[in-house]
C-alpha cells in the first residue's frame, strides 16, 4: 500500500480486480489472495482491508449503483420538471445501462446466490439500498412502512426486469425499457390494492377502491406519494 493510498482506494482496486475475475469464475472459486495479486496489493493488506470476497463484490455494486443514480440525477436536472414516475423509469433504465458491460458478472452472482443463501440475502439488501437511493433521488420521502414497501416493490421490479435484460440484444435496450414500464405498471396496481402508494383512504375511496386524489397513484402529491 502506497503512503498516499487510502483504504477506500485500495478497496476500489481490489473490487475492480475481483469484478474482472467474476466474469469467468464463481465467487467461491476466487481467492482473495488471487485478487490481491491481480490488483497489485499485498495479500495481507487485502485481507485486512477487504476481509472477504463478498465485501469486495458489495463494494463494487455500491459504486456502480451510486454512479447510476448520480448520472440519472444529472440527466433529470437537464430535462427540467420531470414526474416522479418518469424519474423512477429513467433511474431503473440507466442502472441497467451501467450494468450492461457486466452481464456475465451479474449472471455469476445470480447463480451463486441460489447456492449460497447468505450471499443471496446480502445481494438483496444491496439491491434494496440501491432502490432506496433511486426513490429518494426521485423525490419519495420513503416515510414509514409504506415507504419501505415501495422500496421492496421497485426492487422486485428490478429483479424481474433483470431476466429480460440478460437476453436483451437490442442496441438501445428497448426490450428492457418496455419490460420496466410493464412491470412498474403491475407494481402500481399492487400498490393501489395494498395502499402503499397513497395516504389513508376516505370512506368514499374505500367504496370505490381508489386512492385519494385520483386513480393513478403516481399523480399523488409528495409525502410518500408520487407525482
Amino acid at each position: 500500500m502506497a503512503a498516499s493510498e487510502t483504504p477506500t482506494m485500495m478497496m476500489d482496486r481490489l473490487a475492480d480486480a475481483a469484478w474482472t475475475m467474476l466474469a469467468e469464475l464463481s465467487p467461491r472459486a476466487i481467492h482473495i489472495d488471487a485478487v490481491a495479486d491481480a490488483a497489485g496489493v499485498a495479500p495481507a493488506a487485502a485481507r485486512a482491508v477487504a476481509g472477504s470476497m463478498t465485501a469486495l463484490i458489495l463494494h463494487k455494486l455500491q459504486r456502480l449503483d451510486r454512479q447510476a443514480v448520480l448520472e440519472t440525477l444529472a440527466d433529470i436536472e437537464d430535462a427540467g420538471d420531470v414526474p416522479v414516475r418518469d424519474k423512477i423509469i429513467e433511474g431503473l433504465m440507466h442502472r441497467f445501462e451501467v450494468y450492461a458491460p457486466y452481464r456475465q458478472q451479474v449472471a455469476q452472482l445470480q447463480s451463486a446466490a441460489r447456492r449460497d443463501p447468505a450471499l443471496g440475502l446480502r445481494l438483496l439488501d444491496s439491491l434494496a439500498q440501491a432502490m432506496r437511493m433511486l426513490l429518494r433521488m426521485a423525490g419519495d420521502d420513503l416515510a414509514g412502512l409504506q415507504g419501505e414497501a415501495r422500496v421492496r416493490g421497485v426492487a422486485g421490479v428490478a429483479m424481474l426486469v433483470a431476466r429480460t435484460w440478460q437476453d436483451d440484444d437490442t442496441s438501445d435496450l428497448s426490450t428492457t425499457m418496455k419490460e420496466i414500464d410493464r412491470r412498474l405498471a403491475t407494481a402500481e396496481e399492487w400498490g393501489r390494492t395494498l395502499r402503499v402508494l397513497g395516504g389513508e383512504p376516505s370512506s368514499h375511496d374505500d367504496a370505490e377502491g381508489d386512492i385519494p386524489g385520483g386513480d393513478d397513484p403516481l399523480d399523488q402529491a409528495p409525502g410518500g406519494r408520487y407525482q
